[in-house]
């Protein structure tokens, strides 16, 4: 429950009736300033921390609650080709905000833009365009949150376009944690991000984890007027069909109401291009989940089950976005090996890694969860926090087993363990909740009585029909750490050409590579394979290259071709 500071803010959009307006004036070059009335930063900050401690989910933010037409409070101009509306939006003290629409509608042609206020950094912060492709049947959205204390909102429309636009607002999101401001940062808040220890996925420990790290998403989950972080992974089924089905945990939503769902916003592909970097993959989102179904097990506010949480992304995920559909073991393997891939205090991407078995823990109820200790490893020794709730953990064979529900880990203290909610629970255990609803209904609708699924990309076989059984990219193997460390695929970026070279003692039996959905394109193997491999006849684009040794050892590395 949300504490007595933020309690009333917001109920839902549809009951929001309280105009929290300061004043409405103009800038100097005309454009409509709207600011509304913010509490004290410091207190909000203070209990945003109780609630992320009494909760286990990363609370960041809360909603100002409102009822205001954009066209009713924006400025107009017109132009030689379209009509231009404007509106500055602030809340005094924010670190970053937001607006959430009850009533959103773009027609064919129109696009928003959501900015940072001119000069107000050294580079202007950009979303957009945002256009109709964001539109969808419950007519609700909101934006990803805007670094500062205000933010410029302009919608443009064609001059002649008839079809009306709707852009009621509801809300105004007020962010007070872990937001990120442009470069050059003038303090270690501004600059945001997680703690030190951690470890960026495309540092050389994510190398065999290429296929994987693009099935885990960053949440931001809108409950009981508060605003939280957390982890999921985009997950595969056996009827293979590519349904957008999402795994978390049950703690991250565990307040939401029939009116949040449309408000939560996945995000993926948000991680840094390399190891230590700076600059960031264009990361794509969608608003709107179905919730399908949950663990249902914490009556007290504590989780008394194995806490997972089953949702559909609502509106289409493009294949440009690459998305990943994780395999995942049912049968209570622990694993041996394997990593955690997370978004820690809603950081970019980050992987944590463990060398020995899980093993059985009762902390949370009889058998429900796996204990974990991270180990050190090349670059770092990489942990959890707050915003990693909900996360996947994968095992040798690159299968989910489960997901995260909270620990003790953190980079002062590496070694603590952590404690996955184990899916052969959420498959069949003895959560609250009837059979009809538990995870196996869900990943085995065809009840195949499989326990073991493998994970796909997206592709659509001769028929037209879209499928995720294209596994070749991504295969199921357990890979020595040696032969991770000296492989390379070189140069990458490349126009075409790249040589692969394995380190000493590891001979290659076949090579080969596939495109952005996992299709296979070539393959070379034995005698025949020289170490060289030209990608130039496929064009430009994600490029997936499969390594194979005489020892049996396989990866896979992720190649952009200009």
């Amino acid at each position: 429950m949300i504490g007595t500071t933020i309690q009333g803010f917001w109920h839902s959009c549809q009951l929001a009736l309280v105009v929290s307006v300061l004043a409405t004036s103009a800038s100097a070059w005309g454009q409509a300033v709207w600011s509304v009335e913010t509490p004290d930063l410091g207190k909000a900050q203070a209990e945003m921390v109780v609630q992320s401690e009494e909760t286990g989910r990363e609370m960041v933010g809360f909603v100002l609650p409102t009822a205001v037409d954009f066209f009713e409070v924006a400025s107009r101009q017109v132009t030689a080709s379209s009509e231009v509306w404007s509106l500055e939006v602030v809340a005094p003290g924010a670190l970053g905000t937001c607006l959430y629409f009850d009533d959103f509608h773009l027609p064919g042609g129109a696009q928003v833009w959501f900015e940072t206020p001119e000069g107000r950094y050294a580079e202007t912060w950009i979303e957009g365009p945002v256009t109709s492709f964001e539109n969808n049947d419950h007519r609700r959205w909101t934006n990803n949150e805007v670094p500062g204390d205000a933010l410029v909102m302009r919608y443009e429309v064609p001059l002649g376009n008839i079809e009306p636009a709707a852009l009621g607002i509801c809300g105004v999101g007020f962010f007070a944690r872990h937001q990120r401001f442009p470069a050059p940062w003038t303090s270690a808040e501004e600059r945001g991000g997680s703690d030190a220890c951690q470890v960026d996925v495309n540092c050389p420990e994510g190398d065999s984890w290429e296929c994987e790290k693009d099935a885990v998403v960053k949440l931001r989950i809108t409950q009981g007027g508060g605003i939280f972080l957390c982890s999921g992974s985009m997950i595969n089924n056996t009827a293979q069909d590519c349904r957008q089905l999402m795994l978390s945990s049950f703690h991250c939503a565990n307040d939401a109401e029939e009116d949040d769902w449309p408000f939560f916003k996945v995000q993926f592909n948000y991680e840094y291009y390399d190891c230590g970097g700076t600059s960031s993959i264009n990361s794509r989102t969608r608003t709107g989940v179905i919730h399908l179904t949950d663990s249902d097990d914490m009556p007290n506010g504590q989780i008394d089950g194995s806490d997972f949480l089953l949702v559909e992304v609502e509106d289409p995920i493009l294949d440009s976005w690459e998305p990943y559909f994780a395999g995942w073991d049912a049968t209570g393997f622990n694993g041996h090996n394997g990593v955690g891939i997370h978004h820690p205090s809603g950081d970019r991407k980050k992987i944590s890694s463990y060398s020995n078995p899980l093993i059985n823990s009762n902390v949370y109820a009889l058998g429900a969860h796996w204990r974990v200790t991270w180990v050190s490893t090349e670059t770092s020794h990489g942990v959890t926090e707050g915003g990693s709730s909900g996360s996947p953990i994968f095992e040798e064979n690159h299968r989910i087993i489960g997901t995260l529900s909270g620990g003790a880990s953190f980079c002062d203290s590496p070694n603590s363990p952590d404690y996955y909610g184990k899916l052969s629970y959420h498959w069949d255990g003895a959560n609250p909740i009837p059979v009809s609803m538990r995870l196996k209904a869900f990943l085995d609708p065809i009840e195949s009585g499989e326990e073991v699924m493998d994970g796909s990309y997206r592709a659509t076989d001769e028929g037209g029909n879209v499928t995720c059984d294209v596994f070749g990219a991504c295969e199921a193997t357990a890979v020595e750490e040696r032969f991770l460390s000296g492989l390379a695929v070189m140069p990458n970026p490349t126009v075409g050409q790249v040589s692969v070279v394995c380190p000493e003692g590891f001979q290659v039996v076949r090579v080969q590579w596939f495109d952005a959905l996992g299709r296979p394109l070539g393959e070379e193997s034995g005698a025949r394979f020289d170490g060289q491999l030209d990608l130039s006849a496929w064009g430009s684009g994600i490029r997936y290259v499969t390594v194979t040794t005489t020892q049996g050892q396989s990866t896979t590395r992720k190649v952009v071709v200009q």
